[in-house]
């Protein structure tokens, strides 16, 4: 089809000296395209090609499509590699999201084999305008509604579609003019499947409105992919300049988000989404765009696969928890020790250490307790006022997390005299200047401040 050469035009550059991996089913959509392929290796010899089809075992007529495959390939001596999905025997639940995982897999090894550059396939605008109006009644991001692309990443090179604006009856027209051989999936017949009835239902009903409606969702996906390559590239630069890699995620400042406009600060969590393998839903973009701008302090949400969107503050994260326990929850220090004391991974004593978190303590606070905080812990604020560390800690905009964490160092009296690295008592400031052992905590490389 004269098609599949103007779009190589329009969106693959040197494409006569490129190599291709076609994914052919042995529908009329896919076999068309292979036989477009064919004719322009004969019209550009320097012009590369495969075949790749994929054998899921759902179906009796499987057997039969990629015999006609092979055959097809065979008497034009055309490269074709068959992958069976042996799983699909068994496949009851989720089957075409699990087939569908394992036709990409084999695509991108197939494409890595023979040092394909651009993998085909052959989605035409009946399959752009069902996705559509599925992405839409189901309730979807932009990037969702624009609809497939014509051309994006894919492994180390492209997926292209070079039918997305060729109705699927030119295909039929083709394949009876040529006599191309295809098989029709029975499967696309019954109503069981969403995507057939909006095929067989809502779309007719929809062009009797409008004759034209391929055409008019292909100009509306058009328009939003446009405005959406705009939206993406400030997007980037704002994740670029603001967004913060953790250990275990990645967190960014409330502040510089709200002051985005709200299109952007949605893409923001949906581009954050596709770091995290593109696992969060719609409904998981507006749940977190909810408690960013609630008017509550701290608040945590549970995401997909053990991720958690957390809020403290000002500063926003979507990370995966780390299990770290400490090596101690309580320590007993009896007196000077000349070696580090070590309290978690982390985080260690020192009497010796020149640098860190320091605090003044003298012999008749020994032996000193060091343990993690418990709930009802208070301590010496002022003068004439204790305060809860709870309570203290909320003031102090302290996240809960790191509450959870806190080191309480006790005196022989069972008195609070300090937080570790927070901290130091009224209780401990009455010291007298003489005599006094001098502590130092320290937390990885950091240099914490009195």
């Amino acid at each position: 089809m004269k098609e599949v050469e103007n779009f190589l035009i329009k969106f693959v550059p040197n494409w006569q000296q490129e190599s291709f991996l076609l994914a052919v089913s042995g529908g009329v959509d896919s076999m068309v395209l292979l036989e477009s392929f064919f004719k322009l290796q004969k019209k550009f010899p320097t012009l590369q090609f495969s075949v790749v089809h994929i054998h899921h075992h759902l179906r009796k007529e499987s057997d039969e499509e990629e015999e006609m495959v092979r055959n097809f390939c065979n008497e034009r001596s055309i490269s074709i590699e068959v992958y069976h999905w042996e799983q699909g025997f068994e496949q009851r639940v989720g089957i075409e999201e699990k087939a569908r995982k394992f036709r990409y897999q084999k695509l991108e090894e197939s494409m890595k084999k023979n040092k394909a550059s651009y993998v085909v396939v052959a989605h035409h605008a009946d399959d752009q305008v069902e996705t559509v109006l599925m992405k839409l009644t189901r309730g979807s991001t932009i990037e969702g509604i624009a609809g497939m692309k014509p051309i994006r990443p894919f492994n180390e090179g492209y997926l292209i579609r070079p039918f997305l604006t060729v109705d699927k009856e030119k295909l039929y027209e083709y394949a009876s003019i040529h006599q191309i051989p295809y098989r029709e999936d029975e499967r696309n017949s019954s109503l069981e499947y969403t995507r057939n009835r909006f095929r067989k239902e809502v779309i007719p009903l929809l062009k009797q409105e409008n004759s034209k409606l391929n055409q008019k969702i292909q100009e509306f996906t058009q328009t939003l992919q446009e405005q959406q390559e705009l939206i993406l590239e400030l997007v980037h630069q704002w994740m670029e300049q603001q967004l913060i890699e953790l250990q275990n995620g990645w967190s960014w400042n409330k502040e510089s988000y709200i002051k985005q406009p709200v299109a952007l600060q949605k893409v923001i969590l949906v581009e954050l989404s596709k770091k995290l393998g593109g696992l969060l839903s719609a409904k998981n973009v507006l749940d977190i765009q909810e408690a960013i701008i609630s008017d509550t302090s701290q608040m945590s949400l549970n995401l997909p696969k053990g991720w958690i969107f957390q809020k403290r503050y000002d500063q926003l994260s979507i990370i995966k928890e780390l299990k770290k326990e400490s090596i101690y929850q309580e320590i007993i220090v009896e007196g000077f020790e000349s070696a580090d004391i070590v309290l978690s991974e982390d985080e260690s004593i020192s009497f010796k250490a020149e640098q860190g978190w320091e605090m003044f303590v003298s012999m008749e606070d020994f032996p000193l307790t060091i343990r993690r905080r418990k709930q009802n812990d208070r301590f010496l604020l002022t003068e004439n006022q204790h305060q809860s560390i709870r309570r203290w800690c909320i003031n102090q905009k302290i996240p809960k997390e790191e509450r959870e964490k806190l080191w309480i160092v006790e005196n022989s009296s069972k008195e609070i005299i300090a937080i570790l690295g927070f901290r130091k008592t009224q209780s401990l400031s009455k010291r007298k200047e003489t005599d006094r052992i001098r502590i130092v905590y320290r937390k990885k490389e950091e240099v914490l401040s009195c």
